[in-house]
């Protein structure tokens, strides 16, 4: 007979199965990739025993989204607390090393934003929104950008968080990493010192 934590840690292990098969899911076949079948066999479980963790494909869809909304929300939380002399230098290399640690994570938010008519699309757009308000926060704090007009500062950041994303996609789907960071380096050049020019 099992003790209550060797069951409760089977049933903590089962759960990360099929998120894990979830995830797998979405970055390679996006949302709609979701299928309790396909889900269990790929957890080494029984399709019924899906439904003893998650009320259904939807709500295992709502938790990866969710879960790749924070990861870009601490991979912000990095980016601004820990503020670079030059962003353009140090912003590229924490994402890298983000796609790298966790790769599925980032496809399965390109997923998702691709996919704007599944519910949880609109998370996945909120959490970029607020990435690209906090970025253009960061943008506006910058000596280099001091005298920009807020308008300008803005579009920079809406610009940076779409080369910031790109850089995360590459690297998670297996780009070579160095190259995409010195793409992602120099594209950031580009929009800051535009946003500069703007008074």
């Amino acid at each position: 007979m099992a003790t209550p934590g060797t069951r409760a840690e089977q049933k903590r292990n089962t759960r990360a199965l099929i998120v894990a098969a979830g995830r797998n899911a979405v970055a390679t076949r996006g949302f709609s990739g979701l299928a309790v079948r396909e889900l269990a066999r790929e957890a080494g479980i029984v399709p019924t025993a899906f439904y003893r963790h998650f009320e259904s494909v939807g709500a295992l869809a709502s938790e990866l989204a969710a879960g790749a909304a924070e990861t870009l929300g601490a991979l912000v939380d990095d980016l601004v607390t820990d503020p670079a002399s030059d962003p353009a230098v140090a912003w590229p290399v924490r994402a890298a090393d983000a796609a790298v640690r966790d790769p599925q994570t980032w496809s399965v938010l390109a997923r998702g934003l691709v996919d704007t008519a599944h519910a949880d699309h609109r998370v996945l757009s909120a959490a970029v929104d607020t990435a690209r308000r906090r970025l253009g926060i960061a943008l506006g704090r910058l000596d280099t950008l001091s005298g920009a007009d807020s308008a300008a500062v803005d579009v920079a950041a809406d610009l940076v968080v779409v080369v910031l994303l790109r850089l995360l996609v590459e690297v998670a789907v297996g780009y070579d990493a160095r190259a995409a960071i010195e793409n992602c380096t120099g594209r950031l050049r580009v929009i800051l010192a535009g946003a500069g020019t703007v008074s």
